[in-house]
């Protein structure tokens, strides 16, 4: 891939369950490279009892290469996907096994989650509680006091209106004691006259 011979070209691509390159078209691989995917792919049957990781990524590369340089294989390549579909066969088991994993701890964390949104929701309902009953406290501590308040000021206005009353009291008996003496004054004036 020089700098002289690089242009922008369509490529297309399959992918597997597990997002990795099987399929590679529209691009031209050097001979060294493919020369490096054979070689991992000789290597792959005598990895047959590793991990499945190491399988897949060896497959993933092979098949790449079998589909990309067809026409330079020979007969052994040829025969490869018959045993890639024995590998495949148990590929899948191991996937839906991962799957399935996958699954599972999808559904524990999303438990989680929603057991965290519970108990966030109970706090925020406690705390929601907790200002409704201070609030109630606060509310009946004001009518208290404003009712002592209320009381004060009605006692006061009370006391203003009984010294009022008493002072019109006053005054009256004086003016009612004064008429009487008029009162007399012209009873004896008239009597003895």
């Amino acid at each position: 891939m020089g700098s002289g011979e690089s242009t922008t070209r369509k490529v297309s691509f399959g992918v597997d369950d597990e997002d990795r390159v099987r399929i590679l078209r529209g691009v031209k691989l050097s001979e060294d490279v493919l020369q490096r995917m054979r070689g991992v792919a000789n290597i792959a049957p005598d990895r047959t009892s590793s991990p499945a990781s190491s399988p897949q990524t060896n497959t993933a590369s092979s098949h790449s290469a079998s589909s990309g340089s067809q026409s330079q294989q020979g007969p052994q390549q040829r025969a490869q996907p018959s045993s890639h579909s024995s590998k495949s066969a148990s590929f899948s088991k191991e996937d839906q096994r991962r799957y399935e994993q996958q699954q599972k701890l999808l559904k524990e964390e999303w438990a989680k989650m929603a057991q965290r949104e519970m108990e966030a929701a109970k706090e925020e309902m406690a705390k929601a509680t907790s200002r409704e009953r201070q609030q109630t406290r606060l509310e009946a501590e004001r009518t208290k006091q404003l009712s002592a308040d209320e009381i004060e000021s009605m006692v006061q206005h009370l006391q203003k209106k009984d010294s009022q009353l008493k002072a019109l009291d006053a005054f009256y008996k004086e003016q009612l004691a004064q008429l009487e003496k008029r009162v007399k004054h012209l009873h004896n004036h008239t009597t003895n006259t």
